[in-house]
């Protein structure tokens, strides 16, 4: 399957690229949003996206638990660079990777390089969901 992420090819996963289109899919599959929001020049982006994510582990968990939307950090949705701007403010280091309930709450953020092990980490605790059980 070819990359549907704009920037980089992350070997098969699927990204959307607007924001009420990943929520629409996270509130029918029960999963939560994963933003990335970078740009085509950075490299952690670049190694988060090809490299990471592709990990069969990591990529596993993607898959069941999260629904992905790149989004490019120099032409952001307006709804998407609210959120970060809410909740990111002190972030200075791209990737940013924002973590949304399915109602778009904001469950927790990340910036900088993350290697597989800091990412899969990262993923249990954007899963986590305090006010639901499945």
């Amino acid at each position: 399957m070819a990359s549907t992420h704009p920037h980089f090819d992350d070997k098969g996963l699927k990204w959307h690229t607007k924001l009420a289109d990943a929520l629409a899919e996270a509130k029918a599959s029960g999963r939560h949003v994963l933003i990335e929001y970078g740009r085509q020049a950075c490299s952690s982006c670049r190694t988060l996206v090809q490299n990471v994510m592709p990990h069969p582990a990591i990529r596993a968990e993607l898959e069941k638990h999260f629904v992905l939307l790149a989004t490019d950090c120099d032409t952001p949705e307006p709804e998407v660079r609210a959120i970060g701007a809410k909740h990111m403010s002190h972030a200075r280091s791209l990737p940013f990777v924002m973590y949304l309930r399915d109602d778009g709450s904001f469950v927790f953020g990340t910036q900088g390089p993350r290697d597989p092990h800091a990412f899969a980490h990262d993923l249990m605790h954007g899963n986590e969901d305090p006010g639901h059980h499945h």
